[in-house]
């Protein structure tokens, strides 16, 4: 008898990322592969933590969330963000943005309703779209053009890498700075009523170039849009303690109502140290500095990672980053033994065969894109390197590149 139901069968396999992460702590690879930094979290996360652990009473709070955390939160988006939260009506906590957006699921999607994904996305959208019986739709932003190797190279001036706005993807970044790209989605979505926008924004305090931390144009502070759309923000990626487990999601009261009820007989509420905690946290950084250091933090490690991949013995091809996590390059130019296609008896595309190369020949751990594609075969020439690591795991890394 099959005890498991019928949408969990294509997902019984370890996620990509603990297979990799397997790999790499099994060969003694570097791993540049998870999404996760492998230095501590600030100092006042662990001191609010260790704070509220002897004085909060650990027992349910509100199921939108501890009454201390949603004041906190409306005050630093107020001051971060120039937006007004009523705290009663528009924001639900959760375990993390991967909750927040579980929530969101449940409570809005109805059996075939559409859910249109821009791809390159994050891999776990597509079973939540699917387990709330909506369909999932790709489509792909593709590059204008690639940055080979030698035009990577002039962009390093007295050590520093120059950042372009409109740097390599068909949609350009000037439009959206300027508003004018939201403007039109906001034209093209007053005749059609019934679609909502989620913006994922667990990166939103991590921009390079001239980009400020949260400073930016978006659908949720848009006048036309903010009544429509769901921002999902993560306090893990914001104090650099993925397992911290604290998301919310701001937005319009209606869309937050079926958040919150499904929130109910979801999780019911989330533990009220690491809520209070991340409060704490959130007052003592409301002026920004504290992001301000983080951005420049990834910056350099950004750089130092694009400077080490276009000096190893790789002939790839690069997107440069605006912010966030993550390298992406190409490796059409790759010759990849055809061993690799392989793997349990299984062929591969060829962006799994270049990450098991790179674990077996190289010791260092990359991602496949496929996964990040509807079509597999768009995403497959392409791989994902983590920054977010300390100078030792970067230089270890382009160590064994070279």
């Amino acid at each position: 008898m099959n005890y498991v139901s019928n949408r969990m069968l294509n997902y019984l396999e370890p996620q990509m990322y603990a297979r990799f992460t397997i790999l790499a702590n099994q060969k003694g690879c570097v791993n540049l592969g998870q999404g996760f930094p492998n230095f501590p979290p600030p100092q006042f996360l662990r001191e609010a933590l260790s704070q509220e652990a002897l004085t909060e009473q650990l027992q349910y709070t509100q199921t939108a969330g501890h009454p201390k955390l949603l004041n906190s939160a409306s005050y630093f988006l107020e001051q971060r963000m120039g937006l007004k939260i009523n705290i009663d009506k528009e924001i639900v906590v959760s375990s993390g943005a991967q909750s927040v957006l579980c929530c969101l699921m449940q409570g809005l999607l109805n059996p075939n309703d559409e859910v249109i994904v821009f791809d390159p996305a994050f891999d776990l959208y597509r079973p939540l779209i699917e387990f709330s019986g909506g369909k999932h739709i790709g489509v792909p932003i593709k590059p204008k053009v690639f940055n080979t190797k030698e035009m990577m190279q002039k962009r390093f001036q007295n050590g520093q890498f120059i950042y372009s706005d409109d740097d390599n993807w068909e949609l350009d970044f000037q439009l959206i700075k300027k508003r004018i790209e939201y403007d039109k989605l906001a034209e093209i979505l007053e005749k059609h009523p019934n679609i909502v926008v989620c913006e994922d924004a667990a990166y939103h305090h991590i921009t390079f170039g001239n980009n400020q931390p949260f400073i930016y144009p978006r659908c949720i502070s848009h006048p036309k849009l903010k009544d429509r759309s769901i921002c999902v923000i993560s306090a893990g990626k914001m104090f650099s303690a993925t397992g911290l487990r604290v998301g919310f999601a701001i937005g319009n009261e209606n869309i937050i109502k079926g958040m919150k009820a499904a929130q109910t007989y979801h999780i019911f509420c989330l533990n009220p140290v690491n809520q209070t905690a991340t409060a704490r946290c959130l007052d003592q950084t409301a002026d920004g500095i504290y992001f301000d250091s983080i951005r420049q933090l990834y910056e350099q490690q950004a750089t130092k990672l694009l400077k080490g991949l276009i000096e190893s013995r790789l002939n790839l091809n690069y997107w440069v980053p605006s912010g966030g996590y993550f390298i992406v390059t190409d490796i059409s130019n790759i010759e990849i033994p055809n061993k690799y296609f392989i793997q349990n008896d299984v062929k591969v595309t060829r962006d799994f065969a270049f990450a098991h190369y790179m674990i077996n020949e190289f010791g260092v751990v990359c991602i496949p894109c496929s996964p990040y594609y509807e079509n597999k075969e768009t995403g497959q020439n392409l791989v994902r390197w983590a920054f977010c690591k300390t100078d030792e795991t970067i230089s270890e890394a382009i160590n064994r590149l070279k």
